[in-house]
């Protein structure tokens, strides 16, 4: 438990000069943490989200969330450096709640009124849904397959891996909750958050906050905090083992954020080989490590005999939720049934296809529906929203460039086969199912009958086609995001298309490709005409009706190079492929096969006839 003496310190702010003033003297604070103590100020006593400080301290701007912990870090030194005369009364000015917030425990006043920071105005309306924190105990809903792994499973070494705001997080804390209030658990849960521990003073430090988290549940079996802190992170892991051994129970490390741990391996490797050593050389210590895509990178270290993720693949995928729990989860089944929000089954269902089962995107689209009243708005609203936005992109690039073609391949036919796939991509049948298979079991695409392929999230094709349609410029490092409520995305209509040069569309729809081939066959055609009419002593008119065909079958060629589309699936209109604002760049292979093919036998009769 996290308690502080009656004697807390008291804080004046000053907004205006950026000073906070204690009993041990004044310092000055920069812009954005002096933010940050106005925000928390201003919610007394209530633990305040990582995304409303976000949206307050840094409105209509795309920051990491590592940047926030910067700031609380800085502001809770600066703090403690003023708040007593000596560092040692071990005082905490503010608690950290992993994956909920934070909430501060000092007394501000401001230098203004000298009185306490008046709070928040509460909102008006109770909505249910909760977007940006982790959840557990009955608002968490569904995941019971990778609980079960989990817990019961024959693995101690486990790799949870999913895309951003797939729910990860909010996984490991209801494992948490189930291993700490089951009867008869045999596991004591430490959830383990490495966001920030760029450092291996810094990962300790954020263990050091783990086990502060977890002392009422140590207390409960009977060990001291005290019995297992020390300056040394693995004296700490192995004194914690051994009490937990001793008593027939398991650690169970819930490890989240973990993709620190690639900037920590480039600093220390030895860091690395220590802690896979620690992890998984124990029968009783069980590690889940919680993670994006971009931990793979680990793989690639050999400077051990075996690399930091041997023994945790292959991953247990987190994906989207199965039908009925996202229906218990949009109806939010936990509450009473005056206490629900009462979406009626048409909506429920356009929210539910529209998200794709992800859990974020139902609760945020749920919680803008309450807001506006209506489902189109509330849709149209997550569609532009800038942060999502930024999601996907970090997702998009995490993956692989096979991959990342693949997913756009399947956005431009709105649904391919593999075998399309492969044809268009020229990929080896091998490497197409290994992406395949990872896409589908990160959610990105869907597979179906025949072996069809689909990207079902309405979101991410929003954001896909927006970033196609509108490319970021070459000379310019710039996150590609969906197109915002003041720069609206232009609607997938071929008549809403964005102006392009009119060169530039006759490239882009292989018009000059099909003139030059058809001048090619158009010359392989004469000079075999000319032998053959000689051969049969043809009358002159009939070589003059040739090239009249050949005149008139220009322009219609042409016509149809603008009209339609060679594709690995056949001849298609090519208003039927355009989705987006400008179609993305065709990669016609074969096309380009054909007309290669098409100038060696130009070459070989031209040849033959020349010397031959």
């Amino acid at each position: 438990m996290h308690s502080q003496a009656d004697t807390v310190p008291r804080f004046t702010v000053d907004p205006r000069e950026g000073t906070v003033s204690g009993p041990g003297g004044t310092v000055r604070l920069e812009p954005k943490v002096m933010g940050v103590l106005l925000a928390l100020a201003g919610r007394p006593g209530r633990v305040v989200s990582r995304d409303e400080l976000l949206e307050e301290v840094w409105p209509g701007v795309v920051v990491t969330e590592h940047t926030l912990s910067r700031c609380i870090y800085q502001l809770r030194h600066r703090l403690v450096e003023v708040g007593a005369e000596s560092e040692s009364s071990g005082f905490r000015p503010i608690e950290t709640l992993p994956k909920r917030g934070y909430r501060l425990l000092a007394a501000v006043e401001s230098v203004e009124s000298a009185a306490p920071w008046p709070a928040a105005s509460a909102e008006h309306r109770v909505n249910p849904f909760v977007v940006g924190q982790w959840v557990r105990g009955e608002r968490f809903y569904g995941r019971a397959a990778q609980i079960a792994e989990i817990l019961d499973g024959h693995r101690n070494c486990i790799w949870l891996l999913g895309t951003r705001r797939i729910g990860k997080t909010s996984l490991l804390k209801q494992v948490e909750y189930i291993a700490e209030t089951a009867r008869g658990s045999r596991y004591l849960p430490i959830f383990w958050d490495f966001q920030g521990a760029d450092t291996p003073a810094e990962l300790h430090l954020n263990f050091a906050d783990a086990l502060l988290d977890a002392e009422e549940r140590l207390e409960r079996i009977g060990v001291r905090l005290e019995e297992v802190e020390s300056e040394d992170l693995f004296v700490s892991l192995e004194r914690l083992r051994r009490l937990l051994r001793a008593r027939n129970m398991k650690l169970l490390l819930l490890c989240d954020e973990v993709e620190e741990l690639i900037e920590l391996h480039r600093k220390d490797p030895s860091l690395l080989r220590k802690l896979r050593h620690t992890m998984q050389s124990r029968e009783d210590i069980r590690t889940v490590l919680a993670s994006t895509v971009r931990l793979w990178a680990l793989a690639d270290h050999r400077e051990d005999t075996s690399p930091f993720l041997h023994g945790f693949a292959p991953p247990l995928y987190i994906e989207r939720l199965t039908n009925d729990e996202t229906r218990a989860l949009i109806e939010q089944s936990h509450l009473d049934p005056g206490q629900r929000p009462g979406f009626g089954a048409d909506v429920i269902e356009a929210i539910r296809q529209h998200c794709d089962n992800h859990p974020y995107l139902l609760q945020l689209v749920c919680k803008r529906y309450l807001e506006s009243g209506g489902v189109d708005d509330a849709i149209e609203q997550v569609a532009t929203d800038r942060m999502v936005s930024y999601f996907f992109s970090v997702d998009f690039e995490m993956l692989s460039e096979t991959e990342g073609d693949i997913v756009r391949y399947i956005a431009w036919q709105s649904e391919a086969t593999s075998d399309a796939i492969r044809a268009e991509l020229e990929l080896a049948p091998d490497v197409l199912d290994g992406s395949l298979r990872r896409l589908e079991n990160l959610g990105i695409v869907l597979g179906g009958e025949g072996r069809r392929y689909a990207l079902p999230n309405y979101f991410f094709r929003h954001w896909l086609q927006s970033m196609e349609a509108a490319p970021a410029p070459d000379d310019e490092a710039q996150v590609p995001v969906a197109a915002t409520a003041e720069s609206p995305a232009i609607p997938a209509g071929e008549d809403d298309a964005p102006p392009i040069g009119f060169l530039a569309e006759l490239k882009r729809r292989n018009v000059f490709r099909v003139g030059v081939a058809y001048a090619v066959v158009t010359w392989l055609i004469l000079q075999v005409a000319e032998i053959l009419f000689d051969f049969l002593e043809l009358p002159n008119w009939a070589g003059k009706l040739l090239i009249a065909f050949i005149a008139l079958g220009l322009p219609i060629a042409l016509l149809l190079a603008w009209a339609f589309e060679l594709t690995p699936e056949g001849l298609k209109r090519e208003k039927d492929l355009r989705r987006s604002g400008t179609a993305p760049a065709r990669h016609d292979r074969r096309f380009d096969r054909i007309v290669i093919a098409i100038l060696a036998i130009a070459v070989i009769v031209f040849a033959v006839d020349k010397f031959l």
